[in-house]
């Protein structure tokens, strides 16, 4: 239930915040350090200062665990992927939730911005992958392919591909106009 800052430079015990009261599955930093977020198995998200440690926001909306959290490329939102099927988009400075995106049939375990912070992929158990607007929140694709779970999906750093890991034990690179798998 803890979250752990290490000093990758030093040698020093981490730093432990608490304040989740359940598994913490997802942290991830905002793209100037300066802040990350956290998501739980309570079904809240919680923004902390990376300085001090300090919690600054708790975002709540979703009715089961978060799975997955990340800020977009230009640290104005957070996404959350959640067990009740949903991504939330979130202000990160008001924790305001400005969208909710439904179409998995089941839990949301990744959920990530594209690089250039026009599109949203996600991944579910579900066995499929959703590529999604980030303004709108319309879904504009589902890629179909997995045995099982989906882990893991992410985009390129140019936007035009997805690889996608799984329980089903594979790893997929997906066409991110297409939706055709490419390799496995």
């Amino acid at each position: 239930n803890t979250v752990k800052i290490w000093d990758t430079e030093m040698e020093a015990e981490p730093v432990t915040l608490t304040g989740h009261s359940s598994d913490v599955h997802s942290t991830s930093f905002s793209p100037d350090g300066n802040r990350f977020v956290s998501g739980s198995g309570d079904s809240t998200i919680k923004v902390w200062d990376a300085e001090t440690g300090a919690e600054t926001l708790t975002l709540t909306g979703h009715s089961d665990g978060v799975v997955s959290v990340s800020f977009s490329p230009d640290g104005k939102r957070i996404l959350s992927g959640s067990r009740d099927k949903t991504l939330k988009i979130w202000d990160a400075e008001t924790g305001h939730n400005t969208l909710t995106l439904s179409g998995h049939k089941d839990g949301v375990y990744s959920a990530s911005f594209s690089p250039n912070g026009k599109q949203i992929v996600s991944g579910s158990f579900d066995r499929t992958i959703k590529i999604w607007d980030a303004e709108t929140g319309h879904e504009t694709l589902t890629l179909k392919g997995h045995a099982f779970t989906v882990l893991s999906a992410r985009f390129s750093p140019d936007c035009k591909q997805i690889v996608s890991g799984s329980s089903d034990k594979t790893v997929k690179i997906w066409d991110a106009e297409t939706g055709q798998a490419m390799l496995t």
